[in-house]
Protein backbone atom coordinates (compact mmCIF):
# COMPACT_ATOMS: atom_id res chain seq x y z
CA UNK A 1 0.00 0.00 0.00
CA UNK A 2 2.38 2.46 1.24
CA UNK A 3 4.94 1.67 -1.97
CA UNK A 4 1.34 2.73 -4.15
CA UNK A 5 1.02 5.80 -2.64
CA UNK A 6 4.51 6.52 -3.26
CA UNK A 7 4.60 5.41 -6.77
CA UNK A 8 1.59 8.16 -7.22
CA UNK A 9 3.29 10.73 -5.59
CA UNK A 10 6.57 10.35 -7.85
CA UNK A 11 3.90 10.11 -10.93
CA UNK A 12 2.50 13.24 -9.55
CA UNK A 13 5.30 15.90 -9.16
CA UNK A 14 6.76 14.23 -12.25
CA UNK A 15 4.66 15.76 -14.99
CA UNK A 16 4.36 19.55 -14.18
CA UNK A 17 0.78 21.82 -15.10
CA UNK A 18 1.74 24.18 -17.49
CA UNK A 19 0.51 27.97 -17.25
CA UNK A 20 -3.08 27.44 -19.46
CA UNK A 21 -3.79 24.19 -17.56
CA UNK A 22 -3.53 26.53 -14.15
CA UNK A 23 -5.48 28.80 -15.66
CA UNK A 24 -8.17 26.78 -16.64
CA UNK A 25 -8.34 25.11 -13.20
CA UNK A 26 -8.22 28.67 -11.68
CA UNK A 27 -11.21 29.51 -14.49
CA UNK A 28 -12.80 26.54 -13.17
CA UNK A 29 -12.73 27.15 -9.59
CA UNK A 30 -14.38 30.55 -9.88
CA UNK A 31 -17.31 29.01 -12.27
CA UNK A 32 -18.05 26.59 -9.50
CA UNK A 33 -17.35 29.35 -6.65
CA UNK A 34 -19.83 31.76 -8.85
CA UNK A 35 -22.57 28.32 -9.25
CA UNK A 36 -22.54 27.70 -5.41
CA UNK A 37 -23.07 31.18 -4.60
CA UNK A 38 -26.15 32.07 -7.20
CA UNK A 39 -27.71 28.43 -6.00
CA UNK A 40 -27.57 29.18 -1.96
CA UNK A 41 -28.23 32.79 -2.35
CA UNK A 42 -30.85 32.24 -5.13
CA UNK A 43 -29.49 34.86 -7.36
CA UNK A 44 -30.07 35.16 -11.09
CA UNK A 45 -27.63 34.63 -13.79
CA UNK A 46 -26.62 37.44 -15.71
CA UNK A 47 -27.99 37.58 -19.34
CA UNK A 48 -25.94 38.15 -21.73
CA UNK A 49 -25.70 41.63 -23.61
CA UNK A 50 -28.26 42.05 -26.08
CA UNK A 51 -29.92 38.51 -25.30
CA UNK A 52 -32.98 38.07 -27.33
CA UNK A 53 -36.08 35.46 -27.00
CA UNK A 54 -38.30 35.00 -30.13
CA UNK A 55 -41.39 32.64 -30.68
CA UNK A 56 -40.63 32.33 -34.60
CA UNK A 57 -44.05 30.67 -35.04
CA UNK A 58 -46.76 30.58 -35.11
CA UNK A 59 -47.05 34.36 -35.86
CA UNK A 60 -48.87 36.65 -33.67
CA UNK A 61 -52.01 37.19 -34.60
CA UNK A 62 -52.71 33.69 -36.29
CA UNK A 63 -55.36 31.16 -36.61
CA UNK A 64 -54.07 27.72 -36.09
CA UNK A 65 -55.42 24.02 -35.30
CA UNK A 66 -54.16 22.31 -32.25
CA UNK A 67 -51.81 21.08 -31.24
CA UNK A 68 -50.11 23.71 -31.75
CA UNK A 69 -46.40 23.58 -32.89
CA UNK A 70 -44.23 26.53 -31.45
CA UNK A 71 -40.80 27.22 -32.41
CA UNK A 72 -38.52 29.18 -30.26
CA UNK A 73 -35.49 31.98 -31.29
CA UNK A 74 -32.94 33.01 -29.52
CA UNK A 75 -29.64 35.80 -30.10
CA UNK A 76 -27.01 36.36 -28.50
CA UNK A 77 -26.85 33.50 -26.11
CA UNK A 78 -26.82 29.86 -26.16
CA UNK A 79 -29.56 27.10 -25.37
CA UNK A 80 -28.24 24.25 -22.51
CA UNK A 81 -30.72 21.65 -20.54
CA UNK A 82 -31.60 22.60 -16.87
CA UNK A 83 -29.20 21.56 -14.70
CA UNK A 84 -26.23 22.28 -16.60
CA UNK A 85 -24.61 25.89 -15.60
CA UNK A 86 -22.80 27.65 -18.49
CA UNK A 87 -22.65 31.08 -18.75
CA UNK A 88 -24.51 32.57 -21.08
CA UNK A 89 -27.15 29.58 -21.53
CA UNK A 90 -30.14 28.83 -20.49
CA UNK A 91 -33.31 26.41 -21.65
CA UNK A 92 -36.63 27.72 -22.92
CA UNK A 93 -40.21 28.32 -21.01
CA UNK A 94 -43.49 28.56 -22.06
CA UNK A 95 -45.76 30.99 -21.01
CA UNK A 96 -49.68 30.53 -21.65
CA UNK A 97 -52.08 32.76 -21.71
CA UNK A 98 -50.39 35.40 -19.40
CA UNK A 99 -49.42 33.36 -15.87
CA UNK A 100 -48.06 35.27 -12.82
CA UNK A 101 -44.68 34.51 -12.46
CA UNK A 102 -42.09 36.00 -10.42
CA UNK A 103 -38.47 37.11 -12.39
CA UNK A 104 -36.84 36.91 -9.36
CA UNK A 105 -37.73 32.77 -8.13
CA UNK A 106 -37.06 29.60 -9.94
CA UNK A 107 -40.18 29.07 -12.56
CA UNK A 108 -42.92 26.27 -10.58
CA UNK A 109 -43.57 24.01 -13.63
CA UNK A 110 -47.38 24.09 -14.50
CA UNK A 111 -50.02 23.50 -17.33
CA UNK A 112 -49.13 27.82 -17.90
CA UNK A 113 -45.69 27.47 -17.15
CA UNK A 114 -44.13 24.57 -19.43
CA UNK A 115 -40.75 23.89 -19.09
CA UNK A 116 -38.15 22.62 -22.05
CA UNK A 117 -35.67 21.24 -19.59
CA UNK A 118 -33.92 19.27 -22.26
CA UNK A 119 -32.63 22.58 -24.19
CA UNK A 120 -35.65 22.07 -26.70
CA UNK A 121 -35.88 24.81 -29.58
CA UNK A 122 -39.55 23.55 -30.69
CA UNK A 123 -42.50 22.35 -28.64
CA UNK A 124 -45.68 20.72 -29.76
CA UNK A 125 -48.67 22.04 -27.37
CA UNK A 126 -52.41 21.21 -26.73
CA UNK A 127 -54.55 24.20 -26.47
CA UNK A 128 -58.39 24.42 -26.51
CA UNK A 129 -60.36 26.59 -29.27
CA UNK A 130 -60.30 30.17 -28.66
CA UNK A 131 -58.06 33.27 -28.00
CA UNK A 132 -54.38 32.28 -26.24
CA UNK A 133 -51.47 34.33 -25.17
CA UNK A 134 -47.66 32.81 -25.83
CA UNK A 135 -44.81 33.95 -24.62
CA UNK A 136 -41.21 32.29 -24.55
CA UNK A 137 -39.24 33.02 -21.43
CA UNK A 138 -35.46 32.02 -20.77
CA UNK A 139 -34.02 30.58 -17.41
CA UNK A 140 -30.69 29.54 -16.50
CA UNK A 141 -29.79 26.05 -14.73
CA UNK A 142 -32.11 26.03 -11.76
CA UNK A 143 -35.37 27.50 -13.94
CA UNK A 144 -34.48 30.81 -12.47
CA UNK A 145 -34.94 33.82 -14.99
CA UNK A 146 -32.11 35.53 -15.95
CA UNK A 147 -31.21 38.85 -14.96
CA UNK A 148 -32.58 40.91 -16.89
CA UNK A 149 -35.22 38.45 -18.22
CA UNK A 150 -34.47 36.89 -21.50
CA UNK A 151 -38.31 37.31 -22.61
CA UNK A 152 -40.21 37.52 -25.91
CA UNK A 153 -43.19 39.29 -26.97
CA UNK A 154 -46.55 38.39 -26.34
CA UNK A 155 -47.82 36.62 -29.47
CA UNK A 156 -51.91 36.21 -29.61
CA UNK A 157 -52.99 32.81 -31.44
CA UNK A 158 -56.79 31.86 -31.91
CA UNK A 159 -57.01 28.14 -31.68
CA UNK A 160 -59.98 26.64 -33.45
Amino acid sequence: MMRTLLALAVVATAVPATAMDMEYLKSMAKQQATQQVESKLGLAQAAPANAKATIISPKNGDTVKSPVTVVFGLSNMGVAPAGVNQPNTGHFHLLIDEPAVNLAQPLPASAQVVHYGAGQIEAVVDLKPGKHTLQALMADWKHQPHNPAVISEKITITVK
